[in-house]
């Protein structure tokens, strides 16, 4: 006689409050994502439609949507045997998706340069603001706000096309963030808080030139970081190249431990 043996709880997934069956999608898929992001799901826990949608309160037809739309994501990857898994992290993909937010989001600051008025000034230092509050609490929730805030408003001289783009990327490296984040406690935010104050005066300055390389710098920074981590033997290509590109320089003079 074969006996079904039940798969074991995944760690730390609650119930999900769902007001009405049809938002059962859009509640689930946000509450999955941000345990992914947050860490609580780790790289390669493996994740049993059965056990998870009895944990999350709902049937397996929306747990499938959500975990295509946490696929498409990369958030997930299925296995050869069809089971489902946090995915890992690939080193050739935080390069190039860093690289490219690199290159669209100083276009877009440049962009911004010319219609950066007081009002714009003003906000952005209250997100500085906000973000050094949330870094000392350590309210990490409140942190990704006000740096998404601010990156949004630095860029918002980019066309509705290129901003929903950036928004694209900007997601796909807050699990990026998050390792630094957690990689270094005490003083993740000490550099990017620097940056954030130097890219915002040279955007008031109207120095396009040191708005740009500034941002540049400041996303190359975290990349290179989180590489070094996390997969120390892998040699970053698209991120030299894409700092160079802004730079105009060769992608041999950026340097590891010279990124800033």
């Amino acid at each position: 006689m074969h006996v079904m043996t039940r798969a074991a709880l995944i760690p730390d997934i609650r119930k999900v409050h769902v007001p009405e069956a049809r938002q059962a999608i859009p509640h689930v898929h946000a509450y999955l994502r941000e345990r992914i992001l947050d860490g609580t799901l780790t790289p390669g826990t493996k994740l049993s439609q059965v056990t998870l949608a009895e944990q999350l309160g709902i049937s397996r037809t929306p747990l499938r949507e959500v975990l295509r739309m946490l696929q498409e994501e990369g958030l997930v990857e299925n296995e050869p045997n069809q089971r489902t898994r946090v995915a890992g992290l690939d080193p050739q993909e935080l390069d190039d998706v860093y690289a490219s937010r690199i290159l669209m989001e100083t276009l877009a600051l440049s962009m911004t340069m010319g219609t950066f008025g007081p009002a714009g000034r003003k906000e952005a230092k209250r997100l500085l603001a906000e973000m050094r509050r949330a870094a000392k609490t350590g309210d990490f929730d409140a942190w990704f706000a006000a740096h998404a805030d601010y990156h949004r408003l630095i860029t918002a001289g980019a066309g509705e096309g290129l901003q929903r783009q950036l928004r694209v990327f900007a997601d796909r490296t807050i699990r990026y963030i998050r390792i630094y984040q957690l990689s270094d406690p005490n003083s993740w935010q000490a550099a990017g808080d620097v940056e954030h104050a130097q890219i915002l005066d040279a955007l008031i300055a109207g120095d396009d030139r040191g708005a740009v390389t500034g941002m540049a710098h400041h996303l190359a920074r975290t990349a290179l970081r989180v590489l070094t981590d996390c997969a120390p033997s892998y040699v970053p290509v698209a991120v030299p190249h894409a700092v160079a590109l802004i730079d105009r320089r060769p992608p041999a003079a950026l340097r590891l431990s010279g990124a800033s």
